[in-house]
This record gives C-alpha cells, sequence and structure tokens, in this order.
C-alpha cells in the first residue's frame, strides 16, 4: 500500500465505534449534554445463520448488492473484501450488530464508491446505518465519536 492509498482514519474509526458499540451493549438512557437519549441494545448474533439473515434484511433495504456472510478464522478482526464479510464466529465480540453494520458499510461504500477506506464516504454510511437501525440519538452519539476523533465526517451519502 502506498501513502497515498493509506487508510489513516482506520484507527480513529476503530476508537470511535469502539466506545460506541460499548454504549449499545447497555442501551438505555444517556445523558448527552443535558439531553437525554434513549439508546436501544445492540443485537448479539448466535450463529453465522442469523447474521447472514440480518445482512440480508440490511442490503435489501438499502437497495445494494447481495454480500455473503462466512466464518473466518482466528479472532482479531472481522473484514469485507469483494462481496464477503468473514466474521470471526467464535469470538462474541465480533458477532455485534454493530462490526456486522461496520462491514456492511464497507459493502456499500465499494459497490457504491469504490472506496475500502474508512474515509467520509465509509463515515456517511455507517451513520446512515446507524440512524436507520437505531435512530437518530444513537447516530448523533457515534457522530459525535467521530468527530472527537478526528474522522472526517460527510454529511450525506
Amino acid at each position: 500500500m502506498t501513502m497515498q492509498n493509506r487508510d489513516v482514519h482506520r484507527s480513529a474509526v476503530y476508537r470511535a465505534e469502539d466506545q460506541w458499540s460499548a454504549t449499545l451493549d447497555r442501551g438505555g438512557v444517556v445523558d448527552f449534554f443535558g439531553s437525554v437519549i434513549d439508546v436501544p441494545e445492540q443485537l448479539r448474533f448466535g450463529a453465522l445463520e442469523a447474521v447472514q439473515t440480518y445482512v440480508d434484511d440490511v442490503v435489501a433495504h438499502l437497495e445494494v448488492p447481495p454480500v455473503r456472510v462466512r466464518h473466518r478464522r482466528g479472532g482479531t478482526r472481522a473484514h469485507y473484501s469483494e462481496g464477503e464479510i468473514a466474521i470471526p464466529t467464535t469470538h462474541g465480540w465480533a458477532m455485534r450488530e454493530s462490526v456486522v453494520l461496520h462491514e456492511v458499510a464497507h459493502h456499500v461504500c465499494v459497490t457504491g464508491r469504490s472506496s475500502g477506506a474508512h474515509d467520509r464516504y465509509f463515515t456517511a454510511t455507517m451513520l446512515e446505518l446507524a440512524d436507520i437501525r437505531f435512530g437518530p440519538g444513537a447516530a448523533l452519539l457515534l457522530r459525535t465519536g467521530y468527530q472527537a476523533a478526528g474522522v472526517p465526517v460527510e454529511e450525506t451519502v
């Protein structure tokens, strides 16, 4: 990977999303600078088939091409490549809705914009998915996390 193609915001996106995911793990009421936001609890998947069903529903709603979900060996990360999401299904952290949505966002970006990086198109897509699934309050929390981490955020997808 050349310096021009380096995914410079990757670590910052992961940090912001990890914090957001921890909030979604708990769900409930969040005091956000004096405003009350009711955040739903994220799904935790028990089987690869449940992840595939969920992904099928999300991509159908977005009208993007289908994506295949498969098990990934090793537990260090989930991955998206060429129409396929790989999830380390034996690791609980990976079987969470926020992780799956992150990989779906890569699919949407690659099929729509040819971008695989954690750039402003990715964050805009992830924010759209957060709004659709969790509502505007949870999307606001994610947007704020991205901004605090110095990640560029596109206003519209």
